[in-house]
C-alpha cells in the first residue's frame, strides 16, 4: 500500500475494504441567514494580493502557510484566501464534525464578503472539502482544483473508530515523531516540508482523530457526476492515482494532471510542474 495517501499514512494504512456509511447533506444555507460581518468558527483566514479570489484549504493538521510558495507565485494578480482549519496548527479546535462546518462556513464566508465565483484549491483533506463544495454549492464558486485526493474513502465504523483512536490517544511525546514520520513520508524531498512540521504538532490530537473519522464516514463518490464547475485534479506520481482517476471519472469536462516524482504534497516536490498546471486553468477561466 502506497505511503502517500491524501491523509496521512499510518491512518490509511488501518483502513480496510469497505464503503463510506454516510451521504453528506445539502448545504441549508437559507435567505434568512444572516450573513453580516460573519465571522468563521471553523478556520482562520490570511488574505494577500487582489484580483479574482482564490480560496486556499490545506490537509490534516497542516497550516495555511504550507500554501506560501504558491501564494506568492500568484501575488498579486489574484486574491488569496489562506485558511487555517480549526484544532490544526495551533488553531483552537471546535466540537465536530470538522469537515462539514467548514464546508457550511466557507459558503457563508464567500456570501458575506461577496467574493465573487471563487476558486476552491484543496490539498487532501481540503480537496475532499472542495468536492464536497463542488457538489452542494456549484453556484457559490468558479471552479475547483484538487491536489491529491478523492471524493470518498474506504472503511466501515470500525475502521473509522480506530484511525480516531490511533490519533486522539497519542502521547505528548509520541505525537511529534508520529507527525515527522508520517508527513515526511509524503513528500520526496523531505527537508521541504520541514519548516511546517512543528506548526502541524501544535495539532489537537483529538481534532486529528475527529476529522479522520469524519473523512471515513463522508463520502461523495457517488455525486461527482452532478459537479458543474470547471474541475482540475492534479495527482502525485504514486499508486493512488488509479484509484483517484476512477473516482473521478463522471465528472463532465474535468481535467487530471499527474506531476511526475511528486509524492502527495505534490507542490513540494515540484513547484514549477505546479504552478504551469494551476496557470494553465486560471488561464482559462479569464478567458
Amino acid at each position: 500500500m502506497s505511503v502517500r495517501p491524501w491523509f496521512p499514512a499510518l491512518a490509511l494504512a488501518a483502513i480496510a475494504c469497505g464503503g463510506a456509511q454516510n451521504q453528506p447533506a445539502k448545504d441549508d444555507d437559507g435567505p434568512f441567514v444572516n450573513r453580516a460581518g460573519f465571522k468563521p468558527t471553523s478556520f482562520t483566514v490570511e488574505v494577500h494580493g487582489e484580483g479574482r479570489p482564490i480560496i486556499f484549504i490545506p490537509g490534516l493538521g497542516c497550516p495555511g502557510d504550507v500554501f506560501d510558495d504558491i501564494v506568492d507565485h500568484l501575488g498579486d494578480r489574484y486574491e488569496s484566501h489562506v485558511l487555517t482549519l480549526a484544532g490544526f496548527a495551533g488553531v483552537p479546535a471546535i466540537r465536530p464534525p470538522l469537515a462539514a462546518k467548514v464546508r457550511h462556513e466557507i459558503i457563508r464566508y464567500i456570501r458575506s464578503n461577496k467574493l465573487e465565483a471563487p476558486i476552491i484549491v484543496g490539498h487532501s483533506m481540503g480537496g475532499f472539502i472542495a468536492y464536497w463544495l463542488a457538489v452542494t454549492a456549484p453556484d457559490a464558486i468558479g471552479g475547483i482544483v484538487v491536489i491529491d485526493a478523492g471524493p470518498g474513502l474506504e472503511g466501515d465504523s470500525e475502521d473509522a473508530r480506530l484511525l480516531r483512536n490511533t490519533w486522539a490517544q497519542a502521547g505528548d511525546d509520541e505525537l511529534p515523531i508520529q507527525i515527522r514520520n508520517v508527513f515526511t513520508s509524503m513528500t520526496r524531498h523531505p527537508k521541504r516540508i520541514e519548516p511546517y512540521l512543528a506548526d502541524i504538532a501544535r495539532s489537537d490530537r483529538q481534532a486529528i482523530g475527529d476529522a479522520i473519522y469524519e473523512l471515513v464516514k463522508t463520502d461523495v463518490s457517488d455525486q461527482v457526476d452532478t459537479i458543474s464547475v470547471p474541475s482540475l485534479i492534479v495527482l502525485a506520481d504514486g499508486g493512488l492515482q488509479n484509484r483517484y482517476k476512477k473516482q473521478v471519472a463522471d465528472i463532465p469536462g474535468h481535467q487530471v494532471v499527474v506531476i511526475p516524482k511528486t509524492g502527495h504534497f505534490v507542490w513540494l516536490d515540484d513547484l514549477d510542474g505546479f504552478d504551469r498546471a494551476l496557470d494553465k486553468f486560471l488561464a482559462k477561466r479569464s478567458e
